[in-house]
C-alpha cells in the first residue's frame, strides 16, 4: 500500500514536470519571430541555436543514462531541475544572441537529465501497463504544449513582453523543484542495471540503429512543427501571432489526445503495429495540407493526433527488445535520436533562407517517411521475438 502511495507520487511528479517542461520547449516556437527581430538575426542562426541546444540535449541524454546508474534517477531529476530553473531565468536577462544560445545550450542540458531519467524510470518502477503510463506521462507533456503555445501567444499579442513570460516559467520550475523535496524515488537502478556489458557487442547490433535513425527522424518532425510551423504561417501565408500560434496550439492538443488516448490501443493492437499505422495516417494528412494550403492547413492540425503514441510507444519497448543494460541504451538511442534531430534543424534553417520557408517545410513528413521505413525495419526484426531479443553481457 506504501509503496503504491509513492508511485502515485512519482507520476503525479512526472506528469506535471513533463507539463512544465513542454512549455518552455514550444514557447521557443512562438518566440521566434521576436528573437529574429530583436538580435536581427536570420533563419540560419535560428537553426544554429536550435541545433546547439540540440547537441546540449544530446551529450547530457547519454551522460545522464550513465548517471542514472551510478547515482540514481532521483539525483539526476535533481540536477536538471535545477539547470532548468538557473538557466530559464538566465534566458529572461539576454542581452545578445550569444548569450541566449549559451544559456538555452544549459536549458536543454537540464531537460535531457530530466528526460531520461523519466524515460528510464517507468519502464523499472511500473512492470504493467507501460504504454499506457508512458502514452500517459507524454500527454502531459501536450498539455503543456498546448496550455503554453496559446498562453504565449495571448500574451505576445497583448505586449507582454518576453523577457518577463521567462520569469514567469523560471518561477514555476523553481516551485517544482521545491516540491521535488518531498518525492521519494526508488534507488531501482543498482537491482537491475549495474552489470557488466560488452560496448563493442552493443554498437554492432543493427537495432540500436534502427532505433536511433526511426525515433530521430520522428523527434525532428514533431520538434520542427514546434518549433517552425508559426514561422512558416507567418512567412508563407501572412498569419498573426495569435492565429499562428492557434494553429500550433491546435496542433499540441490534437497530439495530447491522442496520446490520452493511444496508450490504450496500443496495448489492444500492438506497439510497433500501432506506430507504423499512425505514422501513415499522419504522414497523408501533413502532406495532404502542404500541398492544398491555406485552408487545408487544419490537416496539419489534425496530423497531431497521430504523431502522439510514437515516442513514447517506442521508446518503451527498448527495454524488451534490450534485456539487459537497458538503461544505458535507451541513453545511447536517445543520444543518436537527438543527434539526427540536431543536425536535421539546422538545415531546415538553412534552406528556410535559400529555397524559402514554404518549400523548406515539406523536410517534416519527409523525414516521417525515413521514420516509418526504420520502425518497420524494427519491427520486421522483432515481430516473432520481441520480449525475448536482447544484447548479452560479458561472462
Amino acid at each position: 500500500m506504501r509503496q503504491n502511495k509513492e508511485n502515485l507520487r512519482i507520476i503525479i511528479f512526472m506528469f506535471l514536470i513533463m507539463a512544465f517542461n513542454a512549455i518552455i520547449d514550444n514557447s521557443k516556437g512562438i518566440l521566434i519571430p521576436i528573437f529574429k527581430e530583436v538580435f536581427m538575426v536570420s533563419n540560419t542562426d535560428i537553426g544554429l541555436m536550435l541545433s546547439l541546444g540540440t547537441f546540449a540535449y544530446i551529450i547530457f541524454t547519454y551522460v545522464g543514462g550513465i548517471l542514472c546508474e551510478k547515482i540514481g534517477q532521483r539525483k539526476v531529476f535533481f540536477l536538471g531541475l535545477m539547470f532548468m530553473t538557473i538557466s530559464i531565468f538566465l534566458m529572461s536577462t539576454a542581452n545578445t544572441f550569444n548569450s541566449l544560445i549559451m544559456y538555452m545550450f544549459l536549458m536543454n542540458l537540464g531537460n535531457a537529465l530530466i528526460s531520461i531519467g523519466i524515460n528510464t524510470l517507468i519502464p523499472l518502477v511500473f512492470i504493467s501497463f507501460q504504454a499506457i503510463i508512458m502514452n500517459l506521462t507524454h500527454f502531459c507533456y501536450g498539455v503543456g504544449s498546448t496550455v503554453g503555445q496559446l498562453s504565449v501567444g495571448y500574451l505576445v499579442d497583448k505586449g507582454v513582453a518576453w523577457r518577463n513570460i521567462y520569469v514567469g516559467i523560471a518561477t514555476l520550475f523553481l516551485l517544482v523543484s521545491i516540491g521535488f523535496c518531498f518525492i521519494k524515488v526508488p534507488e531501482v537502478h543498482k537491482a537491475h542495471d549495474n552489470k557488466g556489458f560488452n560496448i563493442t557487442k552493443i554498437f554492432k547490433e543493427k537495432l540500436l540503429y534502427f532505433y536511433g535513425l526511426g525515433l530521430g527522424f520522428y523527434v525532428y518532425a514533431e520538434v520542427g512543427t514546434a518549433s517552425w510551423l508559426v514561422n512558416f504561417l507567418q512567412e508563407s501565408y501572412g498569419y498573426s501571432f495569435s492565429k499562428s500560434s492557434l494553429y500550433l496550439s491546435a496542433f499540441f492538443f490534437l497530439f495530447t489526445i491522442g496520446r490520452l488516448v493511444g496508450g490504450f490501443v496500443v496495448e489492444k493492437k500492438g506497439y510497433l503495429q500501432s506506430i507504423l499505422v499512425s505514422l501513415a495516417i499522419a504522414i497523408i494528412l501533413f502532406i495532404t495540407g502542404l500541398i492544398i494550403g491555406n485552408f487545408a492547413l487544419v490537416l496539419i492540425c489534425i496530423s497531431g493526433l497521430f504523431f502522439a503514441i510514437t515516442f513514447p510507444t517506442l521508446t518503451v519497448t527498448i527495454r524488451s527488445v534490450f534485456k539487459e543494460n537497458s538503461t544505458y541504451i535507451t541513453g545511447v538511442i536517445i543520444t543518436f535520436s537527438s543527434s539526427v534531430n540536431m543536425i536535421l534543424n539546422y538545415i531546415m534553417g538553412s534552406l528556410s533562407d535559400i529555397i524559402g520557408t514554404t518549400k523548406a517545410f515539406y523536410m517534416i513528413p519527409a523525414s516521417l517517411i525515413t521514420s516509418i521505413i526504420f520502425i518497420f525495419l524494427i519491427y520486421s526484426n522483432t515481430k516473432n521475438n520481441l520480449t525475448l531479443r536482447q544484447v548479452e553481457h560479458n561472462g
